[in-house]
């Protein structure tokens, strides 16, 4: 599967996603007299999957011949922070949104997976989703809405577009577009 999976349908949405180097903890292995793994050790500081790899440091899921492994917790923790960072961006630009913690089946993504909704307003969600290699930030349109509201839709979306990409450039540094299964472009921000 592509970095890409998740994509949306509806005239008034759109996404963006935050590739899984950004937010995956790995923390160094403690190894035997032999070699063995035998731990990890949690007095090192972990890193991203993306500070090793700019650093020049191999890493991998179990720690394996690299001395670097996935931490469940500390990706986990970093999943929460996200969400947190992205509901209170939104809450304090946008007075119309407010968190929520809900789980939304759609048909505007491929295959029959949920994606979680943690902001919404009258006419939006904004859902996230694991897309394997990356986090999908979704803003979808709220199902089951009246068409004489599709004016205020298409006046408001891509400022809420526009937000969802600045929230993920100003806290973790780039926003990968939907663009196809083999998406549009990352951007970067800009030092």
């Amino acid at each position: 599967m592509g970095r890409g999976n998740i994509c949306v349908h509806g005239e008034f949405e759109g996404l963006f996603y935050l590739n899984n180097d950004l937010l995956d903890v790995y923390v160094p292995v403690v190894r035997d007299d032999c070699g063995s793994i035998i731990g990890r050790d949690y007095e090192a500081e972990p890193m991203t999957g993306r500070q090793l790899y700019d650093a020049g440091i191999k890493y991998s899921y179990d720690g394996t011949d690299t001395g670097w492994a996935y931490d469940d917790e500390l990706s986990d923790d970093n999943w929460r922070n996200m969400i947190e960072l992205m509901q209170k961006y939104f809450t304090s630009r946008f007075k119309s949104f407010t968190t929520t913690n809900k789980w939304r089946g759609t048909t505007s993504y491929s295959s029959n997976r949920d994606c979680r909704v943690v902001l919404e307003n009258e006419f939006f969600d904004i859902a996230i989703a694991d897309n394997e290699w990356s986090a999908a930030w979704m803003l979808l349109e709220k199902e089951d809405i009246e068409d004489n509201v599709t004016p205020l839709m298409k006046r408001h979306y891509q400022s809420y577009l526009n937000a969802i990409k600045e929230a993920l450039l100003k806290h973790w540094g780039e926003a990968t577009e939907y663009g196809g299964a083999w998406l549009r472009g990352i951007t970067h921000k800009v030092a």
